[in-house]
């Protein structure tokens, strides 16, 4: 019996660990971004008891202690159900978008004025320390999409109004051909207006100064 007791504790001590790892990385993205109002809820009311419950239990394993009555045996068992259901309380509250899959804002579709490309601005996982811009055209006469990176500087947006129709981006045919000139509007999070070259042949942008 007191081998079962002292399995049943490591094993709920592990997963209580494991949750509590899993939730400090899923809140913050492997730290790259700060915890939000739900995520610091469930830091206080599900993460510390956790903790606390693991740190009891390895308490209890190191001195030896085991049940010696009925009463102490109900405790325990409540202790340790509370202990599980909060750490899985912890799991299903990580919200995964943002580093285990990207979180993308984008502004509405719109067509170059030469009528060849519909394009959009794509904003991956803003408001974190990795977040960047991403390009879409989508070659209106053969249907092909492409993507390309924009060194739009996201790490200094600090708010972002979404509505129906955003217009974050405009895009202007130049003298050659392949090449278009990005700007930023003042509707991309109050940022100072920013001036790309994008090169669709090669798949690439750089800064116009």
């Amino acid at each position: 019996m007191q081998v079962m007791f002292r399995l049943l504790l490591i094993v709920v001590i592990l997963f209580s660990a494991s949750s509590f790892i899993w939730f400090i990385l899923g809140s913050t993205a492997y730290f790259q971004r700060g915890m939000d109002i739900l995520g610091t809820t469930y830091f206080w009311g599900a993460g510390i008891p956790v903790l606390l419950f693991a740190i009891l239990f390895i308490t209890l394993l190191i001195k030896g202690w085991t049940p010696t009555s009925g009463g102490q045996y109900t405790a325990l068992f409540i202790g340790l159900l509370v202990s599980v259901l909060l750490s899985v309380a912890l799991i299903q509250s990580v919200n995964t978008h943002g580093w285990a899959n990207e979180k993308i804002e984008s502004d509405t579709v719109k067509i170059t004025a030469d009528n060849k490309y519909e394009y959009r601005i794509n904003l991956i996982n803003l408001f974190q320390r990795n977040s960047h811009a991403r390009l879409y055209l989508r070659d209106v006469g053969s249907g092909k999409v492409i993507y390309i990176p924009v060194g739009i500087q996201t790490n200094k947006i600090k708010g972002l109004g979404v509505g129906k129709v955003n217009h974050w981006v405009k895009i202007e045919p130049s003298d050659i051909e392949s090449q278009y000139i990005l700007s930023t509007t003042k509707d991309l999070g109050r940022l100072p207006e920013e001036k790309f070259k994008i090169d669709i042949l090669a798949g690439t942008s750089s800064r116009v100064k």
